[in-house]
């Protein structure tokens, strides 16, 4: 007979919780979770989550959640502050989560994100330099793109995001990360369809019409895009509202309606409809001219993504003689960027609109030795190892969810020179790090991040490995 050795105190600590709901206490605030709550560790296996909450800071808060593993509160006073708290002034964003380091101060965000990129590092036992992180010169109102809820609430079609664990829409004209544009277009358009009436959709009944706006601006060429996301396949008075936003938004370059109803689970559905103007609009980025779609990836912080990738092109030590391959590449940013320091760039991407704006892309911009493929990454580059391409160095990009263990296998199988991972989650890229290594590379230099996402918990980072020899 097996014998199971159970640890007494872990069935306690699940059956009999350390903290009750509505409880208050008086605490110190431990840490900062990768999302930017604060973390006060009850028990050394239970951690109460709290908003708003610097480390070191001394607090009374109030349970407001728990279950078997953590709970959730609120501050109710601040008894001792922590230096590093500056007064934003905009606790609607705390309260909507949408930039949870607000009252942070900048240098401390910095210090953070250098931090947690190092501790996750170290979890996965791996002895790694991170340099300072990169920051913005003036890290408020930069993103090109926003994708905002509607409701109607308290007799008004309001926008905003919603509050956190909750179906109340937290009402914003300044949303303080975006382009000062986006937000005065916002305003805009929700009030024109508040004008017609039109239904909006609610969480609560799941019924209702327009779930998002969409807005996207070009940096430099200063192109308006607007999106309208209805659950709905059509909105009355369409040919009213068109040519109101038109009348409305002098800068507007293109109006597009895409369907997406809520039971598909997407933000945006590929099904999109042009209302007005074009399909796309275009802006600049490193002197390249890019078509973007409203399905486009295209980083949402213009002027750090053009640090992020002249340093990933320096970390990687390009050569004229190189071979590229790019990996998720999107509408052809990092390939097309690039072009003109190596001998060729391959690129391959799973979604077809992708695929064939970077096409275009590498047209408009005469960029010759390129080529992107339509095609799932692994199974490309396993085609390509049969028939014996040899890569210099792999540029990876990944989404939140990182590599997959398929992909890494395939870029390794290959045996490229360097890999240049950029990141936007350091919880993956430090779970995939340590599958890179077991697999015969090393970290080449420090891993250096870079604040693509201001006043948020998110960091982009660079990082190379160089093949063991």
């Amino acid at each position: 007979m097996t014998v199971y050795i159970v640890n007494a105190y872990d069935i306690m600590t699940r059956t009999i919780l350390p903290v009750k709901l509505h409880e208050q206490m008086t605490v110190t605030v431990d840490d900062i979770r990768i999302d930017g709550m604060g973390i006060v560790n009850i028990t050394p296996t239970y951690p109460v989550y709290i908003a708003d909450a610097i480390p070191g800071e001394k607090i009374i808060l109030e349970v407001t959640q728990v279950d078997k593993f953590s709970g959730y509160a609120k501050v109710i006073e601040y008894l001792e502050t922590s230096d590093k708290r500056q007064n934003s002034q905009r606790q609607y964003l705390i309260d909507a989560g949408t930039a949870p380091l607000v009252n942070l101060k900048y240098e401390a965000q910095l210090e953070l994100k250098r931090a947690q990129i190092n501790r996750l590092f170290q979890a996965q036992k791996l002895n790694v330099a991170v340099d300072t992180t990169i920051g913005m010169e003036n890290p408020t109102y930069y993103r090109n793109k926003t994708i905002v809820p509607v409701k109607w609430q308290d007799g008004h079609l309001t926008s905003g995001f919603y509050r956190r664990g909750s179906h109340e829409l937290v009402p914003m004209t300044d949303y303080f990360v975006n382009d000062q544009a986006i937000d005065q277009a916002i305003v805009k358009v929700r009030d024109i369809l508040e004008k017609y009436q039109i239904t909006a959709f609610d969480p609560d009944s799941q019924q209702g019409a327009i779930r998002y706006i969409m807005i996207r601006r070009g940096y430099y060429s200063k192109e308006l895009m607007v999106v309208l996301v209805s659950n709905d396949e059509i909105i009355a008075h369409e040919d009213a509202i068109v040519a109101d936003i038109c009348v409305q938004l002098p800068e507007l370059k293109s109006l597009i309606f895409n369907f997406s109803p809520k039971k598909d689970f997407v933000l945006l559905s590929p099904n999109n409809r042009t209302l007005w103007g074009e399909k796309t609009i275009h802006d600049t980025l490193l002197g390249y001219n890019f078509i973007i779609g409203p399905n486009s990836f295209y980083q949402v912080n213009p002027k750090m993504t053009e640090i992020l990738y002249d340093l990933a092109a320096k970390k990687a030590k390009l050569k004229a003689t190189d071979i590229v391959i790019d990996a998720y590449s999107g509408i052809g940013t990092i390939g097309i960027t690039v072009a003109n320091r190596v001998k060729k760039v391959l690129g391959v991407e799973v979604v077809p609109g992708a695929v064939a704006d970077a096409q275009l892309n590498m047209r408009a911009n005469h960029v010759e030795n390129a080529e992107y493929i339509l095609a799932d990454a692994p199974e490309q580059f396993k085609k390509w190892q049969d028939a014996q391409l040899k890569p210099d160095v792999v540029f990876v990009d990944p989404p939140r969810r990182g590599l997959t263990s398929e992909l890494i296998s395939a870029t390794v199988n290959m045996a490229p020179d360097r890999i240049v991972y950029i990141s936007c989650n350091p919880v993956t890229l430090a779970r995939d790090a340590a599958e890179i290594i077991q697999q015969g590379y090393d970290i080449d230099g420090a891993v250096l991040p870079v604040d693509q996402f201001p006043q948020t918990s998110h960091v982009e980072s660079i990082t190379v490995f160089k093949r063991k020899h």
